[in-house]
């Protein structure tokens, strides 16, 4: 005879959230906060900070100041979806015997009437002789990262390979959208970025519901006489 199981499963966790490099910086051809005539450079999604030459570079004159995006933590991978709980069941053996002298460990029990009740006074037992489980859990899912540090820096060149610095490193936290002031006699064409600090951050899991039910089959209903 199954007990009513939990309505919930247990065992999600999710990984970290790590640092992901921004690939997205705006040139723009006035001085901080910028407002003249802007290019945006995008180094491409998953890009991991290598030297990447710009597909057009942006002249001398063009380039007074730039906005470098701020890194970001990465989703979280959830954990595999887990089994749903087990149903905890009591198992009975009927046997006929001799109802004043019971065997130890047994209770006297007699048929229920039709309708499936018992007499007044009389203890009503209903038990299964099989049960299907159709139920699984909802996958696994994590919230919003939170937490961490994260801190880019940025190198300019003035070649597509990287040998000719310009200007000074810029640096972006997390949430962070610095803008700083630029000259250079040298275009602007490639750039290159790492991760100078990246402590990952966390995210918090569900709690999945457990869908689907339980199939119980040819019930029986027994009453145990009154003690005495």
């Amino acid at each position: 005879m199954p007990e009513e199981p939990l309505d919930t499963c247990d065992g999600c966790a999710c990984g970290p959230a790590a640092c992901e490099l921004p690939s997205r910086l705006t040139v723009d051809s006035l001085d901080c906060p910028g407002g003249g005539s802007s290019v945006s450079v995008d180094a491409g999604d998953g890009w991991d900070g290598t030297c990447a030459a710009l597909p057009s570079p942006v002249a001398p004159e063009e380039l007074a100041s730039i906005v470098y995006d701020p890194p970001a933590l990465s989703p979280c991978a959830p954990s595999e979806t887990p089994e749903p709980p087990l149903v905890a069941a009591r198992f009975v053996r009927v046997c006929a015997g001799d109802t004043a002298h019971e065997p130890p460990g047994f209770t006297a029990c007699m048929q229920a009437s039709s309708d499936g009740t018992c007499w007044d006074g009389y203890t009503r037992h209903e038990f299964f002789e099989e049960l299907i489980d159709h139920r699984a859990c909802a996958p696994c899912e994590c919230g919003p990262p939170a937490g961490g540090t994260c801190i880019a820096e940025l190198l300019l060149y003035g070649d597509g390979a990287c040998n000719d610095r310009v200007g000074a490193a810029l640096s972006a936290g997390l949430g962070e959208t610095p803008c700083a002031g630029i000259r250079s006699s040298l275009p602007l064409s490639a750039v290159r970025a790492s991760l100078v600090e990246a402590a990952p951050g966390a995210c918090s899991p569900n709690v999945p519901a457990v869908i689907g039910t339980l199939e119980r089959r040819e019930p029986h209903v027994v009453c145990s006489f009154p003690e005495t």
